[in-house]
């Protein structure tokens, strides 16, 4: 990761905001994967979603802030989240392992990439599109509509598989004691913490640009601690 300059990943970042949001994070992963773009979305969620968060850790620290509102109360929780605490210590799925047996049958599937959550956000609606996930990840081996118990069973292998894919937060209301659970999305939280940087660093080259007529690969080419030295006597 330390090899790639300022520059680099303001590029990818540029390149992710015209893309589908399911495909925005696998354009940051593409710089650091030997297959770049077209390996990042092959990967499954999972897989994705811990690279995402030592991503996150690497360019940023391992220190997620985020909020949550209790949803029997309306009050808003801070939360303090931890990189390494939410990366899952889960094996490698298996292909040769991915199967389900059903009705006498044997389908083996592929565990849920970043393509097919593109592809789900364009169904009509959430019935739709959890079918249309599971005959993809079926591929050639079910054509028609998929059987309700048949969803539910490879919905549940694939989540025993590839259980970094759905990362739960357990959460408790100090206010009325109300506990649930929610979502946490790395990839979404991820693009907005590079949106926030990438601003920033327009603004430093902004000001760099206009008190010393430096070009911006000038400025983008100078390390972090020396492009802060320069703004603080830019701004004193």
């Amino acid at each position: 990761m330390s090899a790639l300059t300022a520059a680099d990943w303001l590029q990818a970042w540029e390149h992710s905001q015209g893309l589908p949001p399911p495909l925005r994070p696998c354009a940051l992963l593409a710089p650091l994967l030997e297959g770049g773009a077209e390996a990042a979305e092959r990967l499954p969620l999972g897989r994705r979603d811990s690279q995402l968060l030592a991503l996150h850790g690497a360019l940023f620290g391992p220190r997620l802030s985020a909020t949550a509102d209790c949803p029997a109360c309306g009050e808003r929780l801070e939360l303090a989240l931890d990189c390494h605490a939410l990366r899952l210590d889960a094996p490698e799925p298996d292909p040769q392992a991915q199967a389900v047996a059903w009705q006498g049958r044997t389908f083996h599937y592929r565990l849920p990439d970043s393509r097919d959550l593109a592809a789900m956000a364009r169904a009509g609606d959430l019935d739709q599109a959890r079918a249309l996930l599971l005959r993809r990840c079926l591929g050639s081996d079910w054509a028609d509509d998929l059987p309700a118990d048949l969803q539910a069973e490879l919905a549940r292998a694939m989540a025993e598989a590839d259980p970094q894919a759905a990362t739960e937060l357990a959460l408790s209301c100090p206010a009325c004691g109300e506990q649930w659970s929610e979502l946490f999305d790395i990839g979404a939280y991820l693009d907005e913490a590079f949106g926030q940087w990438a601003e920033r660093l327009f603004d430093q080259v902004h000001l760099l640009a206009s008190a010393y007529g430096w070009s911006e690969a000038q400025i983008l080419a100078l390390g972090p601690a020396r492009r802060a030295r320069y703004l603080a006597r830019v701004l004193a």
